[in-house]
């Protein structure tokens, strides 16, 4: 039930840290947020799927953190079965404070949005 994903961004003071698989809904839910210069101070948990506000009582498992190309917003999957209601969380990097939530019926388990500058030019 550990981390699948962590992020970080040349531009970003954190680390982000999902646990999609963990058996507890608190932890599968949320994601774990480290001040990369300040790593003795522990870590704050950011509730991306309470943020979310889905009506489906689906598994919600917050994955794969994804920062935008100017390195201020990180997008995360909430990710429930197909036939449930899932979707993306963007969270401001600086405030870590919740920005939109995008919804739509077409979005089922929507893992795989990566940014293709980010990974093309490996800026991780």
């Amino acid at each position: 039930g550990g981390a699948l994903f962590i992020k970080s961004h040349p531009k970003s003071g954190h680390l982000y840290s999902d646990s999609p698989l963990n058996p507890d809904p608190k932890v599968s839910q949320s994601v774990v947020v480290f001040d990369i210069k300040n790593l003795d101070k522990g870590y704050q948990t950011l509730p991306i799927a309470e943020w979310a506000g889905l009506k489906d009582d689906g598994a919600k498992r917050v994955v794969q953190p994804e920062f935008n190309k100017a390195g201020d917003e990180v997008w995360f999957s909430v990710w429930s079965a197909m036939n449930k209601e899932s979707a993306i969380v963007v969270v401001d990097d600086k405030t870590l404070k919740l920005k939109t939530v995008i919804k739509d019926p077409r979005l089922i388990t929507p893992t795989g949005k990566f940014n293709v500058l980010n990974t093309k030019d490996d800026v991780y």
